[in-house]
């Protein structure tokens, strides 16, 4: 060795070395507690996707109501969109931990509720609470990683946050299906409690307690919500007894209202709940399109492949659950390559190749029909799946390192809010618009044909085709928006506070 070593290497004490050894594994443990609620909250998320029909069965909504258990779902993304902007501020004024633990507690009390829930208005109200405490998870979780890693490690910190939300929508869809199978849906929920008790206290105990000072905008926050609430109802409608034309007007006219009501007032109040400036950055506003189109991509998938499963080839609720796992499988191997490659190669190169992989997905699901192969059942799911995790990491990165360290919890919650918001809307317009389609087609078949079984089929399989399609163009116009993000790198010298 050289006699002209670091001196400050060459000087470091045994104490130093042991307190740097502490701080690398509190750290590592830090991760895995947080990536650990992350975990359980992403579970609970797909899980329903299983169990949904064995829910409306016991509580007692028939084939003909249908609609209002959509319900289930859509009061979940309501409660996340509206709980997302809030809580991101909430964090950065009162702390990360603090939050983050009293996330996971919110989630905890809503699972708790809905497992005992008597019927299908107490289930909404606790789904909706459940999901103030799942949706705060996520941006807060990707904030303390933040707070917490030296920048060298932060991309890949990201990475695995992503990996554990990944994975555990990758095992919701078959936990849901063997717990209800053996114990009742309403043990899919009560699970929960004991699943994410030990990662709520290990964030407590390993994370910081700073906070930070300031305000939080609650007015603005209540404009907001009934912004995201308004649109939510808006774009909910039943397929077969639609509302007034007039109505439905109204309340996008009244989301659009508190929309600028909400503009003008984080314009004048003293602090506001979001710095509008933070979106004036391309690297942002872009990537938060690019998520939003993510969004209506992945629930597309999530919903449609199960449903064709069991519609179209006709196989059991469970089987679309294991079907849906070629696409879950290939996210999280996606999510945390995606960390690596943001550090390595480009942001902008990785987010590209990951939307132009969804888009092929879905160009591959095209050949999609009743004579389904194994290849064609699997391949297009697991290059989508890549795909979607592939993006997840670098779209975080590039927002997170363009805003001040103050907003990181609020810039990932809006970054959360623009993907869940991507996924309300493409539900809607599946649940809307393409069952819709499909009644259309099938109302000109006449009952009384002898093929009426078969052109039933090809009418929805043709449903579904037309819905492939659509995300195909809508990932591809994604794929574009991303060449906006920027070619940076992920680099230690990236992460750096703007003012």
């Amino acid at each position: 060795m050289s006699r002209h070593a670091d001196p400050a290497a060459a000087g470091a004490s045994p104490g130093a070395s042991q307190a740097a050894s502490s701080s690398g594994r509190r750290s590592l443990f830090l991760l895995a507690a947080v990536a650990g609620g992350v975990f359980v909250a992403a579970d609970d998320q797909t899980s329903v996707v299983t169990i949904l029909p064995a829910i409306i069965s016991d509580i007692g909504i028939t084939v003909d109501d249908f609609y209002r258990g959509s319900w289930i779902i859509n009061g979940y993304l309501l409660g996340y969109l509206v709980a997302l902007p809030i809580v991101g501020r909430v964090a950065d004024v009162y702390g990360h931990a603090r939050v983050y633990a009293a996330a996971l507690a919110i989630f905890m009390l809503g699972s708790a509720l809905v497992a005992v829930a008597p019927g299908l208005e107490w289930l909404v109200a606790a789904r909706v609470l459940q999901a103030v405490g799942g949706g705060a998870v996520v941006p807060v979780s990707m904030a303390i990683v933040i707070g917490e890693l030296p920048p060298a490690r932060r991309a890949l910190g990201l990475g695995a946050i992503a990996a554990a939300s990944e994975a555990g929508a990758l095992i919701g869809p078959l936990w849901g299906g063997v717990i209800t199978q053996w114990f009742g849906w309403r043990w899919v929920f009560a699970s929960n409690l004991p699943m994410t008790l030990p990662f709520l206290l290990g964030a407590w105990w390993l994370a910081g307690r700073s906070r930070g000072r300031g305000t939080i905008d609650w007015w603005g926050a209540t404009l907001l919500g009934g912004a995201l609430a308004a649109f939510t109802v808006a774009l909910v409608d039943d397929p077969v007894d639609g509302r007034p034309l007039l109505f439905t007007a109204a309340l996008f006219l009244l989301a659009l209202g508190l929309v600028v009501a909400f503009v003008h007032r984080e314009r004048t109040v003293a602090e506001p709940l979001l710095r509008l400036s933070m979106f004036r950055a391309r690297p942002v506003w872009s990537a938060n399109l690019a998520s939003l189109l993510v969004g209506g991509g992945l629930i597309t998938m999530l919903m449609t492949v199960p449903l064709f499963v069991n519609l179209v080839l006709q196989e059991r609720p469970l089987d679309g659950g294991l079907t849906l796992l070629r696409l879950t499988a290939a996210v999280p191997v996606g999510a945390l390559l995606g960390g690596w490659l943001a550090g390595r190669w480009s942001i902008r190169n990785t987010v590209v190749v990951g939307m132009t992989l969804t888009a092929l997905g879905f160009v591959g699901m095209l050949s999609w029909d009743i004579g389904l192969t194994e290849f064609e059942r699997s391949a297009p799911q697991i290059v989508a799946g890549f795909g979607f995790g592939l993006v997840i990491a670098p779209l975080g990165t590039a927002v997170l390192q363009r805003v001040d360290e103050a907003e990181r919890a609020t810039a990932a919650a809006w970054l959360t809010l623009s993907r869940v918001l991507g996924m309300l809307v493409g539900a809607a317009m599946l649940s809307t618009h393409g069952l819709g389609r499909f009644y259309a087609r099938a109302g000109s078949i006449d009952f009384d044909s002898p093929e009426f079984e078969s052109l039933i089929a090809e009418a929805q399989v043709s449903t579904f085709q037309e819905v492939f399609a659509v995300a195909a163009v809508a990932l591809a116009v994604a794929a574009l928006v991303a060449l906006l993000i920027g070619g940076g790198r992920a680099a230690a010298g990236a992460w750096r506070t703007l003012p």
